[in-house]
């Protein structure tokens, strides 16, 4: 079996002419197999000030650790060069992120360098096209410190393989919680500090042609402000679960609910449109032992 080819990125990719790179390569993607690509950007130092910018727009303290969802943040760019890969089969264009595992192993220091991977990996039909996993590593030397998993649906595409059966999930989490009420101007400010300026987060126009009212929120502005809202009660290693359900128009009023499982100490959360009770995204934090 032929190894891994590996794209190495020296610093933090521009993100616009990369998507319009794997958008354009979108008109090119044949074939179902995944390439054996990996993506690594080394010894990443983080940049305080960015850092608290992101903080402070997603609800996290300034603390000397850096959000498990911030390494997630910095492996965003590296997804999207491996969609903007030749190799890769899949069209950009109409994907839909579906959901996110974080976990961490143990908190990374605000000065500890951090090497990022992320590679492809089980593509499977869908009722409504093709699944695929993008895998993300962080280490410190030699140690895995954090792992993530992105699923992707690319609707209308296809896999080898049978879909599974839709499952009962049930109803998330509800009840009174916090209310946050969220700004027309959020998906740029988010944008500023991710570097994710994909434009259904920033131009209503945009967001029309591909379907949505308006402006949209980022999924990983939703994850990241849900987990920001708890930190001071995380452990030092959990796995984080989100998986995203309705997109949050922006302007709008959301809804924070979470309930603590006193045995097991499983957080179960869940953010709601506040007057509708629509359901944005749900997820669980599950303390590692």
């Amino acid at each position: 079996m032929p190894s891994n080819r590996t794209i190495e990125v020296s610093s933090e990719p521009r993100l616009a002419p990369v998507f319009l790179k794997a958008v354009a390569m979108s008109r090119l993607r044949s074939g179902t197999a995944l390439p054996r690509l990996d993506v690594v950007r080394r010894d990443i130092r983080v940049d305080a000030d960015r850092l608290a910018a992101y903080a402070h727009l997603t609800g996290f303290p300034l603390r000397n650790e850096l959000p498990s969802t911030y390494l997630h943040n910095l492996s965003f760019p590296l997804q999207v060069t491996l969609f903007a890969d030749r190799s890769y089969p899949y069209p950009l264009t109409g994907s839909v992120h579906l959901s996110n595992r974080i976990t961490q192993h143990r908190p990374v220091l605000l000065d500890e360098p951090v090497t990022l991977t992320v590679r492809t990996a089980n593509a499977r039909p869908h009722r409504r096209g093709a699944l695929a996993d993008v895998i993300g590593e962080g280490r410190v030397g030699d140690d895995l410190v954090w792992e993530g998993v992105s699923t992707y649906l690319y609707r209308g595409q296809q896999a080898d393989g049978t879909p599974e059966p839709q499952a009962d999930e049930g109803d998330a989490v509800d009840g009174s919680g916090a209310l946050w009420r969220l700004p027309g101007d959020l998906g740029r400010r988010f944008a500023d500090v991710s570097g994710d300026v994909n434009p259904i987060h920033l131009n209503p126009l945009a967001a029309k042609a591909l379907g949505f009212p308006t402006t949209i929120a980022h999924g990983a502005w939703s994850m990241a402000r849900m987990l920001g809202a708890l930190e001071n009660r995380l452990p030092d290693a959990y796995s984080y679960d989100v998986s995203f359900r309705k997109p949050v128009l922006i302007p709008s009023t959301v809804r924070f609910v979470a309930r603590r499982d006193a045995g097991t100490g499983q957080v179960a959360l869940a953010l709601r449109n506040h007057q509708k009770g629509t359901e944005h995204a749900r997820g669980t934090i599950t303390p590692l032992d």
